[in-house]
């Protein structure tokens, strides 16, 4: 199995912190029973896990490849609680007293991961700005100014910004930047010496229906009271939840620039967003960009690495690239994340859609979980629970459902011929081949893959991933290697294989 579903600096960097990507914790050799059982070992699985061993339940955590390889490890370690679409979007969907409560909950995550950050993970607390880049947004940027104290949250407006091609923006103090792959290291390393269980290369799927809940681990059963789907999309088989779970893909990159940067947080006015940090608090003229977000399994991966790229070089003088990747995320229709016990189940708990804001909702998670779990009222339980209605949000429902359509009209339309010969190192496509409707695809090696095209998940067309050399599925989400292994979101298995594997030849 591939060790990651991403190519993140934090992983390339491995100078940086002594931390490599590999296997630390055993995979399940036997049947095991566990007072709860938690599916990720991201950062909500692993704070859902340290909550709970502080709260005396024996906990087990089962990982499907290795931990830092999934969304977490790719994540860029920005840390605020500023609404990602601003203070007026969020208004317009949500009550004053809900998203104050969102915003509140964040900042106390902050001071969570720092309570928790050890020095590996190079924590810092840094401003954060809100900022345009033209002066025709002054008015609409200056009304979300004005909501911030509605929201708890302190603010300075500010005509003159650090950045250079900034026009104006709002500063938000005591925001903060981590290394969240170290950070997670950390994490796990608690949950040990807490006496939780760590299983990796562990793919856990619910099997159960009862009270006592069972998991297929690794060919094994687990048997246990409660379990946590902490994956950060719908683990579940629930489907109104993928309805309302869209994914989406996110691409980052790390440059090496001419001139001395700030140190804090920018994130632009557009939608989507731009963002721009310090890679750390030594140096200066080292920038982690983020942003051309796209629906997972839609546009041109390249076209968007090649925007950021663009992006980037049009606001610093670059010197060098030194790293770029992709990672997934879902956006919850309505606004909010779902957080707490799925529906018609009173034994499973889901953690999923925190957009790009995942390191403080997944922290915020793992206390609202766990204090449910025992028993305790949380704030905003019903507005986050995932058995909430959701009828507010059906018009953009209905929108995001095109790609899926699309993707479902391939299995019937006419299929283009490929001829495995066109394809070079890194290339893939779908299409006839040899008769069949095909997955075909060469990794960077030049080794060849065929592959059923259909998503284990629901049956949607997979496409080609470049930029990530994944195949990727536009219907909820699935993501595979080049070879057909199930690395991320909803689906329950590998692609099918066609043929064995095809060696480059000369």
């Amino acid at each position: 199995m591939p060790l990651s579903t991403h190519h993140s600096f934090w992983i390339r960097d491995s100078g940086a912190n002594s931390l490599q990507l590999s296997q630390r914790f055993e995979t399940l050799q036997d049947d095991l029973y566990t007072e709860v059982a938690i599916v990720g070992a991201g950062i909500t699985g692993l704070s859902t896990a340290l909550e709970l061993l502080e709260r005396g339940y024996q906990v087990s955590v089962f990982e499907a490849a290795v931990i830092g390889a999934g969304t977490t490890g790719a994540s860029t370690g920005h840390l605020d609680a500023h609404p990602e679409n601003g203070p007026s979007a969020l208004l317009r969907t949500q009550k004053i007293k809900d998203a104050r409560a969102s915003v509140q909950l964040r900042l106390r995550a902050i001071d969570q991961i720092e309570a928790r950050a050890e020095e590996i993970c190079d924590f810092e607390r840094v401003p954060g700005w809100h900022y345009c880049e033209t002066l025709r947004d002054r008015d609409a940027l200056r009304a979300d100014y004005e909501l911030c104290g509605q929201l708890g949250l302190e603010a300075t407006w500010q005509e003159n910004l650090p950045l250079r091609h900034g026009a104006c923006g709002y500063r938000i103090p005591r925001m903060a930047r981590i290394n969240s792959y170290a950070y997670l290291q950390t994490l796990a390393d608690k949950v040990i010496a807490a006496g939780g269980r760590i299983f990796e290369k562990t793919h856990a799927t619910i099997a159960g229906e009862f009270d006592r809940v069972t998991l297929r681990a690794g060919g094994h059963d687990v048997f246990s009271d409660t379990v946590v789907c902490a994956v950060h999309s719908n683990y579940t088989d629930v489907l109104r939840l993928d309805l309302f779970l869209p994914a989406y893909q996110s691409y980052a990159l790390v440059v090496r620039v001419e001139d001395e940067q700030p140190d804090g947080l920018f994130w632009d006015n557009r939608s989507p967003y731009y963002y721009i940090r310090r890679v750390n608090g030594n140096d200066p003229r080292l920038l982690m960009i983020g942003g051309a977000d796209h629906r997972t399994g839609t546009n041109h991966p390249d076209v968007s690495r090649k925007t950021l790229r663009k992006y980037a070089s049009d606001r610093f003088r670059v010197q060098d690239v030194l790293a770029e990747w992709s990672a997934e995320y879902f956006d919850p229709a309505d606004g909010f994340p779902f957080i707490g016990l799925i529906p018609h189940r009173d034994n499973i708990w889901l953690a999923a859609g925190f957009r790009g804001a995942g390191l403080t909702w997944g922290t915020v998670a793992g206390s609202l979980i766990a204090a449910q779990i025992a028993g305790e009222s949380t704030e905003l339980e019903n507005r986050l629970s995932p058995r909430r209605s959701c009828l507010s949000s059906v018009p953009r429902v209905a929108s995001e459902l095109l790609p899926a359509l699309f993707s479902y009209a391939q299995r019937i339309l006419p299929a283009p011929e490929v001829h495995s010969g066109s394809l070079a190192p890194g290339e893939g496509r779908t299409g006839l081949v040899d008769g069949q409707h095909t997955a075909i695809c060469r990794n960077l090696e030049g080794c060849e893959f065929r592959l059923n095209p259909i998503c284990t998940h629901f049956g949607g067309v997979v496409c080609w991933n470049q930029a990530a050399q994944t195949w990727d599925c536009p219907v909820h989400g699935g993501r595979f290697s080049a070879e057909g292994t199930r690395l991320y979101g909803p689906p329950p298995t590998d692609l099918t294989t066609r043929s064995p594997p095809r060696p480059h030849s000369d």
